[in-house]
């Protein structure tokens, strides 16, 4: 980079214009300014400008309002509805107002559907979990009826199938007539 081209910067002017460079450097751009016209003209409109702005922020700055000025702004709005007191205005703005809450109403509906179905699953999880409960617990129920039925079958014949075949009859027998004596126990309890 050329020495030209390291004073040729606009941060530089800025800061001359501030007096924050040193006195070396200081020296050098002003010698720059007596050499380069595009410098020295941006080094007057930077100057012109910090006067401006100096202008500007001191004189004070109170713009004159009525004192009704409240009212004032309130009467023209007011008076300034013209299309809206129409009846093509009311139809517009009754149809913005339906569009608005079909929107807002579908928009409630998606989210809705969404926990509807996350419930629906979530209950049908549940219903599907005691159903089979309920059918795990009658076929475990089932298996350990047989094993007994046979370890009672041969305990009490051995090596006879006919004879297990009348164990298992007289255990299913049993099984059933305490069950009807149970339920008409009950029965009788309801009565009195």
């Amino acid at each position: 980079m050329s020495n030209r081209a390291q004073i040729c910067d606009t941060e530089k002017i800025a800061a001359y214009i501030e007096g924050d460079l040193d006195s070396a450097v200081r020296e050098d751009l002003e010698e720059h300014f007596r050499q380069c016209a595009r410098c020295a003209a941006e080094l007057q409109e930077q100057r012109l400008f910090m006067c401006e702005l100096d202008s500007a922020l001191a004189s004070p700055f109170d713009p004159s309002v009525p004192s009704n000025f409240a009212q004032v702004v309130a009467v023209n709005a007011e008076s300034d509805m013209r299309g809206v007191r129409d009846r093509v205005e009311h139809q517009r703005a009754l149809r913005y107002c339906l569009i608005l809450g079909l929107a807002a109403f579908a928009f409630l509906g998606v989210t809705a559907s969404k926990n509807i179905i996350l419930n629906a699953r979530l209950l049908a999880d549940k219903t599907f979990g005691v159903l089979g409960f309920f059918a795990k617990s009658i076929y475990d129920a089932a298996a350990g009826f047989t094993v007994i039925s046979r370890v009672l079958g041969r305990a009490l014949l051995v090596d006879s199938r006919l004879g297990g075949l009348v164990g298992l009859l007289l255990v299913a027998l049993a099984v059933g007539l305490l069950s009807l004596l149970i339920s008409r126990y009950h029965r009788t309890r309801l009565i009195e």
